[in-house]
């Protein structure tokens, strides 16, 4: 028994010698204990709503001085199952093969614009989320902010990162699938040029697609305690419309504040679209920041009645920006003559 305690002992010792695990989770609960809309045929009813946006875990590991890696991450809701998983080999610092997904995307190139500009509680359900970003777009009027910043690659493929000089990244993803032609599949590639310099970060992305594709350029840089990012987003298709997006952040100890804006032009409506949203923020303690988001959005049809609609949604931080959390705020939004609002609060933990 003696020996089989030590031999357990010192397998545990070179088992963690030789691989590097982090292991995570995220808990986010989130009530709502009033919500409902006013305005012309709205519903009078206030009702409550009860939710785990998140539970996930996570677990990364890296083998042979970094030489081998890889990620699996488990999330539910009522039903646990895999989430995304993928594993790398870096032969030489030059060149990384990844076969798997992320579906928080791999490459994304929207700096502040995109989850960063709020953050955690977008995952809480107290900030705006996916309407403004990603999804059907800003109240379902076909534009978020990734119709100018690239969201990231989160399907499953087998990527290459080559990287010849320091400076410079080209990123490719292929996505071979069950019983796809292998003619077909490259139908679908993507391509990054990624260029880290000294005043910034620029990326020129396509994504191919059927007999067209998608093209975005990014730059994102730092000026003292201004960060800028600035997108574009061209679609090769017939009639698509095209994106141009700004980005700012400015940060000090005593407060700070972030702006995003983009605007979707041209396209088979030839409509103008416009959203922006700006976030002040103020710490009013230890551990205790108040935030401030207010947003618009602008439709202007070659056809038929503009549309002006915006969005107000204070909320307040109790805790650990990167650690747990309890989040209360005020959801209000106008859409179809209707003001909607929500009173959420969440409590978030990642350990």
């Amino acid at each position: 028994m003696k020996k089989l305690i030590v031999l357990s002992v010192v397998f545990a010792l070179v088992a963690a010698a030789a691989f590097a695990v982090d292991i995570g989770a995220n808990v986010f609960g989130l009530v709502v204990p009033a919500q409902g809309q006013s305005g012309d045929g709205a519903d009078d009813a206030i009702t409550s709503d009860f939710s785990f946006q998140r539970v996930r875990f996570s677990g990364y590991g890296e083998a042979g001085d970094g030489a081998f890696g890889g990620q699996m991450r488990i999330e539910g809701d009522g039903a646990i199952g895999l989430k995304d998983a993928f594993a790398f080999w870096k032969p030489i610092d030059q060149l990384k093969v990844l076969i798997g997904a992320n579906s928080d995307g791999f490459y994304g190139k929207e700096g502040v614009t995109g989850w960063m500009f709020n953050e955690n509680p977008y995952d809480g359900g107290v900030a705006f989320g996916g309407d403004k970003i990603w999804g059907e777009g800003y109240y379902g009027y076909g534009i978020g902010t990734r119709s100018a910043f690239y969201g990231g690659y989160g399907g499953n493929a087998l990527h290459l990162n080559i990287t010849p000089v320091d400076v410079f990244t080209l990123n490719v993803a292929i996505p071979f699938a069950n019983g796809v032609e292998t003619a077909d599949v490259f139908k679908d590639i993507f391509i990054q040029a990624d260029v880290n310099l000294d005043f910034g970060n620029i990326a020129l992305t396509f994504q191919a697609k059927e007999d067209a594709g998608d093209i975005f350029l990014y730059y994102g840089g730092s000026f003292g305690d201004l960060g800028v990012d600035f997108g574009f987003h061209y679609d090769m298709a017939d009639d698509a419309p095209m994106g141009i997006g700004v980005g700012l952040k400015y940060a000090t100890d005593a407060f700070g504040v972030k702006f995003r804006t983009v605007a979707r032009l041209a396209g088979g409506d030839k409509a103008f679209r416009l959203v922006a949203d700006v976030l002040p923020y103020f710490p009013l303690g230890d551990n205790i920041v108040a935030f401030v988001n207010i947003g618009i959005i602008m439709v202007s049809p070659d056809v038929g009645d503009s549309v002006f609609d915006w969005s107000f949604n204070p909320y307040i931080r109790i805790g650990e920006e990167w650690g747990a959390q309890f989040l209360a705020g005020l959801k209000l939004y106008s859409k179809d003559d209707k003001t909607n609002w929500a009173i959420p609060i969440a409590i978030m933990l990642m350990f």
